[in-house]
C-alpha cells in the first residue's frame, strides 16, 4: 500500500464549508443539506437555522415588494436543472434578504448572480443541486448612481487639481526637512551599531554558556529519536485500535450466533479477517523505533523479584509496605535479565513517587491464558499464554486523560526538576521488544496498577497437545443486573452474556441501579458492578441492596488484580472477583460459577458485608 492510500482522507465538509465562495447544496426536493460559511455570512443566517430547511421556506420573498419574483424565478431555474440535468445560469435577480431581529428586522435589498449546476449519480438521476452565487447588489447600487457620477466628475477635477498643488507645496516643505532627518537617522544609526555591537557579546558569552546545554540535549534527542516516533505511532494506533475493539468484538459474538452453513457467515468473517489485518497494522505502529540490543534467555520472574526484594525495600523507603504474591507454579519467560530489572525498578520508582506519604506496593504473577476475543481488543497481543507481572500501589491514581498518555517519551506529572519522563517510556518499549505488553488501570484517588503480560517460554519437554475440541461456554437463563459506567464495556459485557442466555437489565451508575432495584419487582440472581464509579462505588452499592434483597449474588469487576483490591481496603477478602479486561470464555466461566456455588451466602460472597 502507497503512502498515499494510507493517508487519512481530508475532512472534505470542513473543506467546503471553509470555501471562500458563497455555494449552497440542496435535495431534488430543494432542502438544504450544506451551505459555506460565506453564504451564511452574506446571508445573515446561521447554519443550524438553515440545514434541513426547503430554500423557500428559508429565502421567501419579500411581502412589502408586490413585484418581487425572486422565488418564482429560483423555483423555474431549480426544476430546470432537475428535469435537463444541466446546469442553469440566471440572470441578475433581485431577491431581498431578511435581516435578523436583534439588527432590526425587515428585508434588505439585495441583487444576486446566481448558478445552478446538478450532481449526477451513477444513474444519472440528479442527486444534488449546487447552488452557487455571487452577491451584486453594490454593483447594482453603482449602476443606478452613474449618472449622478459623472454630473459630480468636472467639479471633482477642479477639487483634484487644488488638492494637487497642494500637495506639492507639501512635498517641498518635506524635501526641506529629509536632509535634517537624514543627519539625525545617521548620528543614531551610529550609536545602534555600538550598542549592538556589545549586545552581540554578551549573545556570544551566552551562546558559549549554553552549548554544553545544547550538546547534551541533542545527543538526548537522538538517544530518545526512535521513542519519538513510536510516540507518533502509538498515537495514532491507540484512536485506531478503539475501533477495532469494537468491530473485533462485535464480528466474533455475530460469527458465534451464525450457523456454519449461513451465507452471512463468510461476510462476517471477511470483517474479521479485515479487522486482524488492521489490527496487525497498529501492532507494527507499535513496535516501529524498538531497537535496543537485548540478549534474552529463559528467566523464572519470580527468582528475580525475590532477589531484587532488598534493593527495592530500599528505593521505597520504610514509609511503604512491599507485599509479592507469587505464584509458585509460574511458568518461564524469555526476556533479558537485565532489562526486566530495569523495568521493575522503573515502576517502583513511579509508585514511590505516587505516594510521598507512605503506601503500599504489591506485586502479583500468575499464569494466564489471553484468548482471540482479547487479542483483537488489544492492540500488539496475541492469543495464548502469557505470564503477567502485576504492580499496584495506593497512590494518587490517575484520571484518563493522563493515562492516554504516559508511555509518551518526555511527558511526566511530577513538577520541574523532578523527572525526565522517560521512565515509562523505556518500560513500555522494553516490554514491547520482548514480545510483551503493558496496560494500565487506575481511577483517580484509587491508587494504579500497570499489568505486564510477557509470552510463556516455549517448554524444553515435548509439548502436551489438546484434543482439539473446544469448550463450549457456559450458558444460564438467569436475571443480571449489569452496572457499568463505561458505556463500550457494559455494551460488550451484556451482548456476551445475552448470548450466553441470560436476562440483562442494565444500569450506567449506583443510583440508577438503586432506582432499578426499587421499581422493577422482577428477581435479580446476579448483580455484576464495576468497582470504583463516579459517586458511589460497587461495594456501597451492593451492600444497599442486600439489604432489601439478601438472597442476589454479587460479583466485582475491575482493572486491578485480587490482591491489590484486598489492600487497598476497597473489598473485603473472599469477595466474588473478575479482572478486567473482559473476555466472553472468563466471563462467562466466572458468572456461571458464583451462581452455581454451593450454599453461597450473598453477603459473604459478594459485597464482602
Amino acid at each position: 500500500m502507497s503512502s498515499r492510500d494510507s493517508a487519512a482522507l481530508p475532512d472534505f465538509r470542513a473543506l467546503f464549508e471553509a470555501a471562500p465562495g458563497l455555494y449552497l447544496i440542496f435535495d431534488p426536493e430543494f432542502v438544504i443539506v450544506a451551505v459555506s460559511n460565506a453564504y451564511l455570512s452574506a446571508t445573515m443566517t446561521r447554519r443550524e437555522e438553515i440545514l434541513g430547511r426547503n430554500i423557500f421556506d428559508v429565502f421567501p420573498d419579500n411581502p412589502d415588494d408586490p413585484e418581487a419574483t425572486g422565488v418564482a424565478n429560483l423555483r423555474a431555474s431549480l426544476r430546470r436543472v432537475v428535469e435537463l440535468r444541466r446546469a442553469d445560469a440566471m440572470a441578475v435577480q433581485k431577491y431581498d434578504i431578511r435581516r435578523p431581529d436583534a439588527e432590526g428586522g425587515g428585508f434588505e435589498e439585495r441583487h444576486w448572480s446566481p448558478v445552478n449546476s446538478p450532481v449526477l449519480g451513477p444513474d444519472g438521476v440528479v442527486r444534488y443541486v449546487i447552488h452557487r452565487v455571487e452577491d451584486v447588489t453594490e454593483f447594482v447600487r453603482l449602476k443606478r448612481q452613474g449618472s449622478e457620477l459623472e454630473n459630480r466628475a468636472g467639479v471633482m477635477e477642479v477639487e483634484i487639481y487644488r488638492r494637487a498643488q497642494e500637495i506639492q507645496e507639501a512635498n517641498r516643505q518635506l524635501r526641506g526637512l529629509q536632509a535634517e532627518l537624514e543627519e539625525r537617522v545617521q548620528s543614531r544609526t551610529a550609536d545602534l551599531q555600538r550598542t549592538n555591537e556589545q549586545l552581540q557579546r554578551e549573545i556570544s558569552e551566552r551562546r558559549r554558556t549554553e552549548e554544553a546545554l545544547v550538546r547534551s540535549e541533542e545527543q538526548l534527542r537522538q538517544a530518545q529519536k526512535m521513542e519519538a516516533i513510536g510516540r507518533l505511532a502509538g498515537g495514532i494506533a491507540h484512536d485506531f485500535n478503539n475501533l477495532l475493539s469494537v468491530i473485533l468484538s462485535y464480528s466474533e459474538l455475530l460469527q458465534d450466533r451464525l450457523d456454519p452453513a449461513d451465507p452471512m457467515r463468510s461476510e462476517i468473517e471477511e470483517i474479521y479477517r479485515a479487522g486482524n489485518r488492521a489490527a496487525d497494522l497498529t501492532r507494527q505502529l507499535l513496535a516501529f523505533s524498538r531497537q535496543q540490543v537485548l540478549q534474552p534467555a529463559v528467566l523464572d520472574l519470580n527468582q528475580i523479584l525475590t532477589g531484587l526484594t532488598r534493593m527495592l525495600t530500599r528505593v521505597l523507603g520504610e514509609d511503604i509496605d512491599l507485599k509479592l504474591h507469587l505464584d509458585s507454579a509460574l511458568d518461564r519467560v524469555k526476556a533479558d535479565r537485565g532489562q526486566f530489572e530495569q523495568v521493575v525498578m522503573n515502576l517502583a520508582v513511579n509508585a514511590r513517587d505516587a505516594m510521598p506519604r507512605g503506601g503500599k506496593l504489591t506485586l502479583e504473577t500468575c499464569n494466564v491464558e489471553l484468548d482471540e476475543m482479547y487479542a483483537g481488543r488489544h492492540l500488539g497481543v496475541k492469543s495464548g499464554g502469557y505470564v503477567m507481572l502485576a504492580m499496584s500501589d495506593t497512590g494518587f491514581g490517575m484520571d484518563k486523560a493522563t493515562q492516554m498518555r504516559i508511555f509518551e517519551p518526555f511527558f511526566t506529572t511530577k513538577e520541574r526538576g523532578k523527572g525526565t519522563g522517560l521512565g515509562l517510556s523505556t518500560v513500555f518499549g522494553i516490554v514491547q521488544q520482548s514480545g510483551g505488553t503493558i496496560w494500565v488501570y487506575s481511577e483517580p484517588g484509587a491508587g494504579t496498577s500497570f499489568k505486564i503480560y510477557l509470552p510463556r517460554a516455549e517448554s524444553e519437554e515435548p509439548a502436551v497437545h489438546s484434543d482439539g475440541v473446544a469448550q463450549a461456554r457456559p450458558r444460564g437463563s438467569e436475571t443480571i443486573l449489569l452496572v457499568e459506567d463505561e458505556e463500550q464495556v457494559r455494551n460488550v459485557a451484556g451482548n456476551i452474556l445475552r448470548t450466553a442466555g441470560y436476562h440483562l437489565i442494565e444500569a450506567m451508575s449506583a443510583g440508577e441501579a438503586l432506582e432499578t432495584i426499587e421499581e422493577n419487582p422482577v428477581r435479580i440472581d446476579l448483580l455484576l458492578t464495576d468497582v470504583i464509579m463516579p459517586k458511589m462505588n460497587g461495594r456501597e452499592m451492593a451492600e444497599r441492596i442486600l439489604q432489601s434483597r439478601p438472597d442476589v449474588r454479587v460479583l466485582f469487576m475491575s482493572g486491578y488484580t485480587d490482591d491489590a483490591i484486598v489492600h487497598h481496603g476497597v473489598l473485603s477478602p473472599g469477595t466474588n472477583f473478575i479482572q478486567k479486561p473482559l473476555t466472553p470464555d472468563a466471563l462467562t466461566r466466572k458468572v456461571r460459577q458464583v451462581l452455581d456455588a454451593d450454599g453461597a451466602v450473598a453477603g459473604h460472597n459478594g459485597a464482602g458485608r
